[in-house]
């Protein structure tokens, strides 16, 4: 009976399609009941293309908790589960409108073949025949070739002809064999996890087979549709989703609502067929319409979706498609495939409730539709970690770039690589890498340092590592108004932020090093370029991203120990398995005693000096640095406490437009300024971010760095002005204005013949070093003693170690009163000879 059935189907098929020949290819003895069983001798081998196939999968981005789902990314929306975590239900009602007979036959369906094609040959409608081993074939053949990006193999596995449904049986047939191997044909019902070959194949069916407009899989589609795991689905909501698979757009329970009921109810009627509900309940269950059943719950497709953190989505999807660690040769899927097919669960350093109130401390500074266009970012980073915490603009995230207003792909808080601008001019948030390198050097924060506004000379600056002047323009930058123009410490200077001081300061130091120093920190440029080395470049013209200066601002956070920022803290795949992820990178940089004293002058800045506006709640400690670029174009404020840095940026992002005479949010601004508006955000959000956070305190710079170390004097015995000028400069002194010029014959003339402190005498840099010059000029006291001068007190430009000198005996000055005999009594001698002390006085000039 069996060999009749299985013959007459060949004849019917080979007479439908016209393969005859074709038709021999199936062995008739496999293609009905039992017969198949222990037959595999008789078929390929299953081929890899079948066996090896991975299922494209849905991939998570999470808060760092793993538990505030961010965004989703798929080809193909699918979460593969294992049997047991899809309902009873579901899997009954897939086999009663898919394949009644699926328990029954092997992979190919005889009974179902002869009657598909009686009705093909007797009427005009064109059932198929397909079982659900052979759509799992079906799919598994199309989806290899997808993934593949193999034309020819995905025309293979959808041209309409009987070649590919002979394959197909083939493939079914051998598909069973193999699984019944490998689990068994004993099905356990009362055991819900996969016992046996059937169910495995019926697990693959359920996770590979379409259940909607790209939502693939039981899983994901009992997201959609009803906002719930495939393992709770009721029988009402089973009915739906197996109805959609055979027209996924038809079927549409979202978009056709009424074609869905009608669809839902034929597979609620086989269900009752089949006894797996009672009559009463598919009466019940058919009466209810579609809409009453659904949950709606679309996936968070792409960083769009990300509604708190679209731009940080967007910042971590970028790592993964670019970092060298999830771009490892020879590995299956790498980068973005990786994302939109591996199935990935990527815990991130994200802290929500701290991007929300980045979020609203944006979005109350400067909503993004503010006529005037510009726009605002904050990166709020752990100083301990470098992770971050909230990377937040005031604008929309659109990838397509065409939302208008309001709206950008851009991420303004990261450099170009990762999907950012080319940067922003820091302006005065520099200053503390300059301080850095200022202390470095063994300068102190209660040096002082000349205010006035002055031009510097092109070969004044000093750059080790350039040949030739690294200018050629001289430079004299000036101050708000005008203002601070006089000497005043380096403490001092920090807190106002003045530029006069700070372009001297950086004149005393050596440029290549302040780059180095820069580097160190984590200072680059966003453009990716190399730090040029400029004296401008102490005012901070170069342009960087707020995650860059959230990094400076963590290394003195951090005590002088820099932690590259970090995104991702885990990464698992479809399988559980625990990917690499970029590695904490943490090393230090400065020493504890230098960060300690950026945060001193740092805290000053806040406490009386140009951030007052930031002073946060209940008097907690914080340390910040207002920024205030060239022409008021670009408005910052980087900050930090023990436990949180924070930096605000604020300014046009397509071109650097003045700050002058401009209105933002209602406010009219003469002139914007880093404490305008950015320095009250980073306050704004500080206090919310720190609610729950303990109060921690700085601490004391040391007595060297405050006051500085005493360090030797060079000697400058013998030089030049210029030449002793540049010693003492260089070793961090300053050489006094205007020397004193004394006659001798020893030095030549032009030359420096004594010091104050006297060479290698250790005193604290900064310090004044005054001298005497050589001349050849007799003084005017030596050729006409100056009438009422002590000739007992040796003049100040005396260049001599005894006075009076024994040659004024014989050949005193004209009008030396000792020369009048008249004058001279016993204590003549005695208060020449009394007068050693007024030789020391002669030696101090």
């Amino acid at each position: 009976m069996q060999l009749l059935t299985a013959l007459s189907l060949f004849v019917a098929l080979s007479i439908m399609g016209g393969f005859l020949l074709a038709g021999l290819a199936l062995p008739a003895v496999t293609v009905a009941g039992n017969a198949a069983s222990g037959s595999a001798e008789l078929f390929e081998e299953l081929p890899q293309e079948l066996a090896a196939v991975s299922l494209p999968q849905q991939s998570n981005i999470y808060d760092r908790t793993g538990k505030n789902l961010l965004a989703t990314f798929y080809e193909q929306n699918r979460v593969v589960v294992p049997l047991e975590d899809i309902s009873p239900w579901l899997q009954n009602a897939v086999v009663s409108i898919e394949d009644k007979r699926f328990w029954l036959h092997h992979g190919v369906d005889g009974e179902g073949l002869l009657r598909a094609a009686y009705v093909n040959l007797t009427s005009p409608d064109s059932p198929g025949a397909s079982t659900l081993t052979q759509q799992l074939v079906k799919n598994t053949l199309l989806q290899k070739a997808i993934l593949s990006e193999d034309e020819d193999a995905m025309d293979a596995a959808t041209e309409v002809s009987l070649t590919r449904k002979i394959r197909e049986w083939r493939l079914a047939l051998a598909l069973e064999e193999n699984l019944d191997r490998e689990y068994g044909v004993q099905c356990d019902p009362d055991n819900a996890k996969v016992d046996c070959g059937k169910e495995q194949v019926l697990e693959q069916y359920l996770n590979i087979a379409q259940f909607g407009a790209n939502t693939y899989g039981a899983e994901a589609a009992s997201q959609l549709y009803f906002s719930k795991s495939a393992k709770d689905l009721t029988a009402i909501e089973a009915a739906t989703i197996a109805g959609v698979t055979q027209n996924p757009s038809k079927w549409d329970p979202i978009r056709y609502p009424e074609n869905a009921k009608a669809r839902r109810d034929t597979v609620l009627y086989q269900m009752y067929l089949q006894d797996f509900i009672t009559e009463d309940q598919y009466d019940e269950y058919s009466t209810i319409p579609v809409e009453e059943t659904l949950k709606v719950s679309n996936p968070k497709f792409s960083c769009v979706a990300a509604q708190d953190a679209p731009f940080f989505c967007d910042y971590v999807t970028k790592i993964i498609r670019r970092d060298d660690v999830f771009n490892q040769e020879g590995a299956e899927l790498t980068g973005a495939d990786l994302l939109s097919l591996g199935g990935l669960d990527v815990v991130t350093t994200l802290d929500l409730d701290k991007q929300r109130a980045a979020n609203q401390a944006l979005e109350a500074a400067l909503p993004k539709d503010d006529p005037k266009g510009w726009a605002m970012a904050l990166v709020s980073l752990d100083p301990g970690t470098g992770e971050i915490l909230a990377m937040a603009q005031n604008r929309d995230f659109d990838p397509s770039e065409e939302g208008g207003e309001g709206t950008t792909a851009i991420n303004y808080a990261v450099d170009y690589e990762w999907g950012g601008s080319s940067g922003f001019s820091p302006g005065s948030t520099f200053k503390p890498v300059v301080l850095t390198e200022w202390l470095k050097e063994g300068h102190s924060l209660m040096e002082k340092v000349d205010g006035k506004q002055q031009k510097y000379d092109p070969y004044s600056w000093q750059a080790s590592c350039v040949d030739g002047p690294v200018t050629r323009d001289w430079w004299g930058p000036g101050n708000v108004e005008g203002a601070f123009a006089y000497q005043q410490t380096v403490l001092h200077a920090s807190a106002n932020s003045v530029n006069t001081a700070y372009a001297n300061m950086a004149n005393k130091l050596d440029l290549c090093s302040l780059r180095d120093t820069a580097e160190d920190l984590g200072f680059q440029r966003a453009d990716d370029k190399e730090i040029e080395i400029t004296p401008t470049m102490a005012l901070g013209t170069q342009n960087a991203s707020p995650l860059t200066m959230a990094q400076v601002a963590q290394v003195f956070a951090n005590e002088g120990v820099r932690c590259d920022p970090i995104a991702i803290l885990s990464v698992t795949d479809a399988n559980g398995k625990q990917l690499a992820v970029p590695p904490q990178s943490c090393e230090r940089v400065i020493d504890k005693e230098i960060a300690d004293g950026v945060a001193y002058a740092m805290q000053d800045v806040i406490k009386e000096g140009t951030g007052t506006v930031a002073q946060l709640a209940d008097g907690r400690p914080a340390a910040g640095k207002t920024g205030t670029a060239q022409n008021n174009t670009h408005l910052w404020f980087m900050g930090y406490t023990p436990n949180l840095v924070a930096t605000v940026w604020l300014g046009n992002p397509d071109y650097d437009e003045e700050g002058q005479s401009i209105t933002l949010n209602g406010t009219y601004y003469s002139y914007l300024y880093g404490s305008s508006i950015s320095a009250p955000t980073w306050k704004a959000y500080m206090d919310v971010a720190l609610q729950d956070m303990p109060v921690e305190g700085f601490d004391e710079p040391t007595d060297d760095i405050l006051y500085g170390k005493p360090v030797p004097v060079p000697s400058i015995i013998g030089m030049t002005e210029d030449e002793a000028r540049s010693t003492i400069d260089g070793a961090g002194f300053k050489l006094a204005e205007e020397g004193t010029k004394v006659f001798s014959s020893q030095y030549a003339p032009g030359t420096v013949i004594a010091q104050s402190p006297g060479a290698y005498y250790k005193t604290l840099p900064g310090s004044t070093i005054s001298y005497s010059i050589a001349t050849d000029q007799m003084p005017g006291w030596y050729t006409k003693w100056p009438q009422g001068w002590d000739p007992n007190v040796a003049p100040d430009d005396w260049w001599g170690t005894e006075w009076p000198p024994a040659e004024f005996e014989s050949n005193p000055p004209a009008g030396w009163p000792l020369a009048n005999d008249d004058e001279q009594d016993g204590n003549g001698n005695g208060n020449g000879g009394n007068n050693n002390g007024g030789g020391g006085r002669g030696g101090r000039g």
